[in-house]
Order: structure tokens, then C-alpha cells, then sequence
């Protein structure tokens, strides 16, 4: 048929002398074949179809080993661009501080690092020979199982870092919003933080906490404010109320007692009168009680308007003294 590939046929055997001088001889490269699965083809088809089937399953295995090369590569290379990811590279610097389980840090640095030292080389797949062909794709198809497995398994290992530490994140501010009940200026901030925490968004988190530590500071600062006006109020009251009742007495009792100046006795028509004692300084003071005026015995005159003494029956003059203190005199003998 004109213009097809039909399977080759096997030349007309001749007969007789004929086909016994003209026998071929068989290579001895083509035996093994034989032995295998060309016994069926021969049968069928002679050498030329032995040899079809033969490269048709060369060909089969090549491709085969082409395909599971490309994806060792591939899963090579996934491997080395996660180990330099962001992601990763966040996830490693986690503290054990910022999780709720320590040993999630652990791992994941223990992970990263033998990933980073994994170097497994990736064989080319042989030009002929079937056996070796299907060895070589066996390993290929190992290494990019094992390449994809480590990747699996380091991005496992960071998620639980990540979870770990939201789970830290979300019962840090699980206590804040019960800790900061009553202790806001506006209560509307605690209600978006309840809303954060069930969203399990780290930032979302992060922004609504400190937020409610803002109105936490805010209402405290305005209760201190308060408390110290109060205080200062109380003071100053205190200190008014203290001058109100501790003002001086400006009556009577100022200016002190000062004594007794000049007056006695002073002599007069008829004998003494007592001059009692004014007080001296400018109001109040002690004023002693009035004495009794004394009433000296009337002498006679003696002639004239002074003197402070009189003549007795016997002959002895007698003088009268001055006490000072407002006692009355006291007669005695003139020396």
C-alpha cells in the first residue's frame, strides 16, 4: 500500500539445495535477543520485525527516563528556592519566646538545616542499553521523591512554628481583653479585639491590642488627673479652713499689760486723794481692778498749801509715805 510503513517482512524462503546454500547466518549480537522477547516477533516477522520491537521499547524507556530527569530537577530546584524563601526565612526567626511550644522552633531549625545540606546528584539517562536506561530512571524517580518529600516536610515544620505562634498570640490577647474589662476609656475597643482573636489574624491581633492598651493608658492617665484635682482640693480646703479658725484676737487682749505709770497720791484742799494707776500702751491690756480710794486722817493746816507733814502734841513731826503699788500711806516720823 502506497505511501505506508508496513512491518518488514521476512524474505520468500527458497527451496530446496537452494534454500539450505543460501541460509544467512545469524549475528551473534541478535542471540540474547532472541532468547528474550524477539522469539515471539521472529516468529511473526522475521529479523526486521525483532529489530522494530526492540528499538520501539529503547525509545519507550528513553522518554521514560527523560521525564522522571525533568522532574528530579524540578523538585531540586523547588527545594533550593523555598530554603530562600521569605516565608521560611520568617518562620526561622520566630524566638521560642513568641510561640506557645518551644520545640516547634527546634525542629524547624534542625530541618532547614539538614535540607540545606542535602546534595544529591542527578544522573543523565544513557543513550542505549535498556537495562541501564531503566536503572538510571529508577534512581531519577528516587531522587525527586526524596527532593519533594524534604520540601514537604520543611514547610510543615514552619507551618507548626506559624500556628504555634498565633496560638501564643491569640491566648496573650484572650488575656488582655479579659484583663481589661472596666479598665478602658472606650469599651468599643475591647469588642474589636474579641472580634480579632476569633478572625485568628496575627495582625489583626496586634493592631486591636494595641489599641486597647492605648485606652487602657488613656483612662489611666485621666484617673490620675482626676485623683491628684481632688487631692489638690482637699488641700487647699484643709489650709483654709485651718486659717479661718487660727486668726489672733485683736480685742482686749493686745497689746500686753505695761504697768503702772506716775500716779499715788496727790495732795489736795482738805488732805490726799488717791490718783489710781492708767494703763499705758495703745488699748487692751490688763486693767487692774479699781482700788478703794484711802481716806487720810485730816490733819490741820499748818499754814500754806503743801507740805507732806504735820506737828504732833509731842513735838515730833510726822510725814506720811508713798507706796507706789496703790497701798494707802503710811504715817510715820519725818527724819
Amino acid at each position: 500500500m502506497s505511501g505506508s510503513n508496513p512491518v518488514p517482512q521476512p524474505p520468500t524462503e527458497p527451496s530446496g539445495a537452494a534454500r539450505a546454500a543460501s541460509k544467512p547466518k545469524r549475528p551473534k549480537w541478535l542471540v540474547p535477543v532472541i532468547a528474550g522477547g524477539c522469539a515471539v516477533v521472529l516468529a511473526a516477522g522475521g529479523i526486521g520485525g525483532c529489530l522494530y520491537w526492540n528499538h520501539d521499547r529503547l525509545t519507550a524507556a528513553s522518554e521514560e527516563c527523560a521525564t522522571s530527569y525533568d522532574r528530579a530537577v524540578k523538585a531540586r530546584k523547588k527545594l533550593t528556592e523555598y530554603l530562600k524563601s521569605d516565608a521560611l526565612k520568617t518562620a526561622i526567626r520566630v524566638k521560642d519566646s513568641e510561640v506557645r511550644d518551644a520545640k516547634t522552633v527546634g525542629t524547624l531549625a534542625s530541618t532547614v538545616k539538614t535540607a540545606s545540606k542535602t546534595k544529591t546528584d542527578i544522573p543523565g539517562c544513557p543513550a542505549d542499553g535498556l537495562k541501564d536506561i531503566k536503572a538510571v530512571t529508577a534512581r531519577l524517580d528516587k531522587t525527586a521523591t526524596a527532593y519533594a518529600k524534604t520540601v514537604n516536610e520543611a514547610k510543615g515544620k514552619a507551618e507548626a512554628v506559624n500556628a504555634s505562634k498565633t496560638d501564643k498570640i491569640v491566648a496573650d490577647a484572650t488575656r488582655i481583653l479579659n484583663d481589661s474589662k472596666g479598665r478602658v476609656k472606650d469599651d468599643k475597643v475591647r469588642a474589636a479585639l474579641e472580634n480579632a482573636i476569633k478572625s485568628k489574624d496575627g495582625k489583626a491581633i496586634s493592631d486591636a491590642v494595641k489599641t486597647v492598651n492605648d485606652s487602657i493608658k488613656a483612662k489611666s492617665d485621666a484617673d490620675a488627673n482626676a485623683r491628684a484635682e481632688k487631692e489638690k482640693q482637699a488641700a487647699d480646703n484643709a489650709a483654709q479652713a485651718q486659717t479661718d479658725n487660727s486668726g489672733s484676737y485683736t480685742g482686749d487682749t493686745t497689746g500686753g499689760y505695761t504697768g503702772y505709770t506716775g500716779g499715788g497720791y496727790t495732795q489736795s484742799q482738805g488732805g490726799y486723794a488717791y490718783m489710781p494707776q492708767q494703763p499705758t500702751g495703745n488699748g487692751g491690756g490688763y486693767t487692774p481692778a479699781p482700788q478703794p480710794t484711802p481716806q487720810p486722817t485730816p490733819q490741820p493746816s499748818q499754814g500754806g498749801n503743801g507740805g507732806g507733814s504735820t506737828g504732833g502734841d509731842d513735838g515730833w513731826d510726822t510725814c506720811f509715805t508713798v507706796d507706789t503699788s496703790g497701798k494707802p500711806g503710811v504715817q510715820v516720823p519725818c527724819s
